[in-house]
């Protein structure tokens, strides 16, 4: 297990140093992840194997040109394919070392959507790891609630992102996005 802790930060340091929003995203969905894991009951070594996914889903990205990650501007259709390769180079990435298959799986699924729209596989439902589940609703809050190098304007507030999220409920498990915006909106 310290293995595993030592390796999920050297992992994020690397991110880091190719994108320095890295780790205060990462630590952001795996926060709220674990937090969401924590009103639906998971059990402590579900909750651990997911923060460790939280903190490495984009990990992937790293195999991906600086002037695409960090460009400043809308991606193109090229770019954005690209960026969407993450998934895959994440998983490829921390498959030969060993890791937990539940944190692989959820680094690979993470942007996977409920409607069976979304990448790498088109995955639907249940097909789609819990783990993963959970860091999809996370990670597309916490990349509305951050600065982002690509959106002209600031951040959105919480409740704006709210109503983002909402516009676009059928990327996320229904059961997982009540409880989401339930533990949100008590913070506000």
């Amino acid at each position: 297990m310290q293995d595993q802790i030592e390796l999920t930060h050297l992992l994020i340091r690397i991110a880091e140093l190719r994108d320095p929003n890295a780790e205060k995203h990462s630590e952001g969905v795996a926060e709220l992840s674990t937090a969401l894991a924590e009103r639906i009951n998971m059990d402590v070594e579900g909750r651990i194997a997911l923060q460790h996914a939280a903190k490495l889903h984009d990990v992937g990205k790293v195999a991906i040109s600086d002037a695409v990650i960090s460009k400043p501007s809308r991606l193109t259709r090229a770019e954005y394919l690209m960026v969407q390769q993450h998934t895959i180079l994440g998983y490829q990435l921390l498959q030969p070392m060993k890791i937990d298959t539940v944190i692989t799986s959820a680094i690979l699924s993470h942007h996977e959507n409920f409607d069976g729209s979304g990448y790498p596989h088109g995955l639907k439902g249940e097909a789609i790891p819990l783990e993963a589940r959970l860091i999809r609703i996370a990670d597309f809050y916490d990349a509305l609630i951050s600065h982002r190098s690509y959106r002209n304007n600031a951040a959105y507030s919480p409740a704006e992102a709210l109503d983002v999220l909402e516009e676009n409920r059928h990327c996320f498990d229904p059961v997982l996005f009540d409880t989401f915006v339930e533990m949100i909106t008590e913070k506000l």
